[in-house]
């Protein structure tokens, strides 16, 4: 199973693609990485796993 775009992330997590970033940039999203040659400018990718490790970190558990 690929890792998911930031696109697909924030479908995931019923977030905005910019709260997806931020919570990427942040380190909150464990195991998110920048694809491609583009360094700062590569799309994120996030695995799906980081979504099951974000969802249990939320204090109250999850609510999207």
């Amino acid at each position: 199973m690929p890792d998911l775009t930031v696109e697909e992330t924030a479908l995931e997590l019923k977030q905005s693609t910019t709260m997806v970033r931020k919570l990427a940039n942040r380190g909150k999203l464990p195991g998110a990485y920048k694809g491609g040659t583009g360094g700062r400018t590569s799309a994120w990718r996030i695995p799906h796993r980081a979504l099951d490790l974000y969802r249990k970190s939320q204090p109250g558990g999850y609510r999207p």
